[in-house]
């Protein structure tokens, strides 16, 4: 079996999948075609290095710029449903079963096209998908820190209103330093109440104080990333005993300058110390990856064990924002298919 095609066969859970991240390039291309926009892309070549980290990027700034520049396509009529329905397929091609998509809704929004008609047209991108394949995905409403909180009110109101059609979670994401939790409390407790999962983007950069204050100010069930808790045990300690799980994605941390380089990436150590980490692929366009190939660099450049790589994908399947029947079927279904590929790894 070639290499590729074993990633391939390994049934997979992804929880940490941004939209604006994943759109293809042969769609954005189309469009930047379609559309004459004034921008150097003319072939896929040019898509490529439009929309992918360098070795020029240096930073977090000059990696959000790149992810950025899908939204010079999605303003337009019916791209932000395609971008779903691809990004779901993308997803049921690398073999995952359960995939959560996360997504800014007011980076979408024109005269057009209000914050709920932006959150409609990905759920119907999504939901047109899982019915063709067999998936299952659910929607992460994404506010930033750096809007107002009165925006990210709002934003909470129009996701709940979508609760029982496909949006499970809310998350925040942007500049952790410059804007503590404690200005989104009130956001989050109105998620929270409203039945939505928590995951909060937090220690992606910093000293990791950052995750402590998501998890007691924002009622945080996951984290995004989280690595830089790592060096520090006390935040360790704590962070298991509050039972949350670091949505991990190792070379997206990289290309972030979060981390120097793959060598120095502690998700080996914080698995070994005991904290729940699920495998995430953040903007798989981006960083020209798949979730597959990060599944790869556990086994490769971390040394986990096949029987350990079982054990990740199953703390995605444990820590999915699905009603608990659901997450217990899924989990099942999951070691099933785990067992038969673990046989073929033997």
């Amino acid at each position: 079996m070639a290499e590729g095609d074993r990633w391939l066969t390994l049934p997979k859970v992804n929880l940490h999948h941004h939209l604006e991240g994943a759109v293809r390039l042969e769609t954005f291309l189309e469009y930047a075609v379609a559309y004459k926009l004034p921008i150097p892309v003319r072939t896929l070549p040019e898509a490529a290095a439009y929309l992918q980290v360098s070795d020029q990027d240096q930073s977090l700034a000059d990696f959000l710029v790149k992810v950025d520049r899908s939204l010079e396509i999605s303003k337009y009529p019916g791209v932000l449903e395609r971008m779903a329905f691809e990004a779901v397929e993308d997803s049921y091609r690398q073999n995952v079963h359960y995939l959560e998509i996360r997504f800014g809704p007011w980076l979408h929004v024109t005269e057009a096209r209000p914050l709920e008609g932006v959150i409609e047209e990905v759920l119907q991108g999504m939901a047109r998908a899982c019915r063709l394949y067999p998936i299952t995905a659910r929607l992460i409403v994404c506010a930033l820190r750096q809007h107002a909180p009165e925006k990210n009110l709002a934003l909470v109101t129009a996701a709940a209103k979508y609760r029982d059609h496909g949006v499970v979670g809310f998350d925040i994401a942007g500049d952790e330093a410059a804007y503590p939790a404690d200005i989104f409390v009130e956001a989050f407790k109105l998620a929270k109440a409203a039945g939505l999962g928590i995951t909060v983007h937090a220690g992606e950069v910093g000293e990791g104080s950052r995750v402590l204050e998501a998890i007691k100010l924002l009622g945080a069930d996951r984290i995004g990333h989280g690595i830089q808790i790592a060096d520090h045990p006390a935040l360790v300690e704590q962070v298991k005993a509050a039972g949350v799980t670091l949505e991990v994605c190792p070379t997206s941390n990289v290309h972030t300058r979060s981390v120097p380089n793959l060598a120095s990436h502690p998700i080996r150590r914080l698995f070994d110390q005991g904290v729940r980490i699920s495998l995430g692929d953040d903007d798989p366009t981006t960083s020209g990856i798949t979730i597959s190939s990060e599944y790869q660099l556990l086994r490769e450049r971390f040394a986990f064990t096949p029987a350990e790589i079982a054990q990740v994908v199953l703390a995605g399947a444990q820590a999915a924002f699905l009603p608990q029947d659901q997450k217990e079927h899924l989990a099942a279904e999951l070691r099933q298919k785990l067992d038969s590929w673990l046989q073929s790894e033997a």
